[in-house]
This record gives C-alpha cells, structure tokens and sequence, in this order.
C-alpha cells in the first residue's frame, strides 16, 4: 500500500502537474538539441528501465517460489490467451496493447535517414525492440500475477484501487527499503516515452512541410543541429498545453484522452497498410516476397486494425467505459472520435490556404515525387544517405 507521503504527493495536482511539465519541456530540449544527445539521453533511461524491471522480475519470482507471496497464483496458459474471457473483447484489447509496443518502431522509421545504414538499421531495430519490448511484456506480467494474484485482495491485480497504479501498490512489500526502485522505473519509463513521442511527431510534421501539407514553416530545420526546430517546439508547446489544459479542466478527462490513444494509432496504422497495397498494386504479384511483404501481411494488419479500431469506439461508446460520460456518451469515445474529426477540420482548413493547393492536387507528392529532404539540403537538412548536406 501507499505510504502516507507518497498518498500526499501523489494527490498534489500542483506538484504532479509541475513534474510533468518539467518533463515535457525537458525532453522537447533534448529532442531539439540533436540526435545524437537524445540517443545518449534514451540508451541511459532504457538502461535504467530494464535493470529496474529485471530486479522487479527476480524479487517476485522469488517471494513466489518461496513461497512469500501475500496472494501467490500458478502459473496458467490460459494467462497468454486472449479469448479466455470468452469474447472478442480480450483479442482487441491484445491488438490496441500490441499497438503500443510498436509505437517503438515508429520512431527507428521517423528516423530512419538519420541512422547509419537508413535502409537496413530501421527495420532490424523494428525487429529487435518488438522481441524485446514483447519478452518484457510478458516476463513482467507473468511475474505480476504469479507475486499479487488475481484477486481484490491489498496487492491483488484485481483491486480497483490498484489499477492506476501497481507498482506503488506492491513496492514496499516485494522489495522493502529498495521499493523506490520501481518508482524510478515508472518515472523513467513516463520520460522516456515523452521523448519517443515528441520526435517521430516532430519529424512527420516536417515531412508534411516539405510536400506542403502543412505551412513551410514547419519545414524549418536548424542550422547547427540539423533537428526540425520549429516542428519541435511546436510539439512540446501543444504537449505542455494539452497537458495542463485538461488537468484543469479535470482529471478524469485527461485519463480518457490517455485510453483513446488506441483508437488514433488503430486508424493511422490502418490507413498505412492499405496505402502500402495500393502504392505497391502494380508489383504486388511479380515475386513471392512481393506477395507477402507488400500485399498479403500489410493487408491483413490493415484489417485488423480496422477490425480494432470499429470494435474499440463501439466498446468506448459505453458510458461504462473511461472515467467521463459527456453528453450520455463515453468520455473515452468523444475524446478519440472527436481528436479525429479535429486533425479532418484543420485538413480542410489548410486546404483553403494557396500553398496546399499542389497537395491537393496530388502535384507536390506522388510516385514520381523526388525526395524533397534530400534534394533541398538547404531547408531539409540530412540526406537519405545519413550525411549533412
């Protein structure tokens, strides 16, 4: 349980607010002053992570084995399938968690010319942090319920009270006068996230610049390190804003904005699997790696996603879901829905602007399209090479 200094700072929205606030502008620096220091900056956050979660891992294995677990429970099977609970609700729930996990490689693809290597790097890092974000994944939940158990008891995964928040529910008891060190975990894991977020966003707004789908602005790349500098601030200006604007306006709207996050990353996962199919439809049948890689796999990713993404607003549409229910609707469903009719509305808003019309038109970005980063080094910055130009 909560000690009561850690109840009091956890209930100071002031403070809370403030923290995260600092986070926020932090990482919006580190990601504006290079690369190469956010790569620094993620390696030595990750580092932290995974020690913290290996500690966590052996100290719960072993209260189990030993037999100290305040609500031990054996392992099952039946915890790795995701229609155990006897509907189609567990296997979307699986996909939308599955979406976090590579959100990841969202970010090795946001950066991919700025690797090394921009054709091979990015995808084996793809490959890579899903093996080992999907063993982390497991490993900690299995190890989560073998220590607490499933049930509603103090430390049990099945405590309401606990849901916001395990870790801090069972510090104490697994690991003592070490307990901080998931505190740190989850501290560490919030930045590096906040980091992992700002930069694939920065750098796709970039790219929209560039082909004019958004003001040129936007396409501003900073002369000494060679980051999308206004993109960036722009990023850490709207996160700083959103964050504290619904904080104020309450809590609990905030918790729903965080739950309809599945739905926007459903949607445009979806939407780039079937771009991947139709950019590809000439060449879709001429080799067997075609038919798997460009056609058949990003096919059936797109399906599912639809698949998650319909499922999801029609369980979000509950008033029994989320935290708020506005106008008799599921807060978490406004929020989603209504942050997507938003992207649609400032679509259509930039399309009255002169500068969008060859977007529009299909003339600044299409098959025969060069690549605008690496041809105007000028106002783009790194080649698709890896080089400064």
């Amino acid at each position: 349980m909560r000690s009561r200094t850690d109840a009091l700072l956890a209930d100071n929205a002031v403070l809370v607010t403030a923290t995260g606030v600092v986070f926020i502008v932090a990482m919006t620096w580190i990601s504006w002053r290079g690369v190469e220091i956010g790569e620094r900056v993620q390696n030595i956050l990750l580092g932290l992570q995974y020690l913290a979660l290996a500690i966590f891992i052996v100290a719960a294995l072993w209260h189990f084995f030993a037999g100290s677990a305040p609500d031990p429970t054996p392992f099952e099977w039946s915890w790795l399938n995701p229609f155990a609970i006897g509907d189609w609700s567990g296997f979307v729930q699986a996909i939308l968690l599955a979406l976090f996990i590579y959100w990841g490689w969202d970010t090795t693809l946001a950066l991919n010319e700025e690797t090394k290597d921009p054709r091979r790097i990015p995808g084996r890092a793809a490959l890579l942090t899903t093996v080992i974000l999907l063993f982390t994944y497991v490993a900690v939940t299995i190890a989560a319920m073998m220590y607490a158990g499933l049930g509603d008891g103090p430390t049990g995964l099945g405590n309401e009270t606990n849901a916001d928040d395990f870790f801090i529910a069972i510090k104490d008891g697994l690991l003592g006068p070490l307990g901080w060190v998931l505190v740190v975990a989850v501290m560490v894991s919030a930045i590096s996230s906040t980091q992992t977020t700002i930069l694939p966003t920065a750098r796709g707004t970039l790219a929209m610049a560039a082909y004019r789908a958004l003001p040129k602005k936007f396409a501003t790349v900073h002369p000494r390190f060679k980051t999308p500098s206004f993109s960036t601030l722009v990023m850490g200006i709207v996160a700083v804003v959103y964050y504290v604007g619904m904080t104020l306006i309450s809590d609990n709207i905030l918790q729903d904005s965080i739950l309809s996050l599945g739905l926007a990353i459903a949607f445009y996962y979806g939407i780039t699997g079937y771009a991947c199919v139709w950019y590809f439809r000439r060449e879709l049948f001429t080799s067997r790696r075609n038919f798997f890689y460009k056609f058949l796999f990003p096919l059936l990713g797109a399906l599912m996603l639809t698949y998650a993404f319909v499922q999801s607003a029609i369980d979000m549409y509950s008033v029994d879901y989320g935290y708020t229910v506005p106008f008799g609707v599921g807060g978490t469903f406004v929020l989603g829905v209504g942050a997507l009719a938003f992207g649609v509305l400032l679509m259509f808003l930039w399309f009255l602007f002169p500068r969008a019309k060859s977007f529009f038109r299909g003339e600044s970005l299409n098959r025969d399209t060069p690549v605008m980063v690496r041809d105007e080094p000028s106002a783009y910055g790194r080649s698709v090479d890896g080089g400064l130009t």
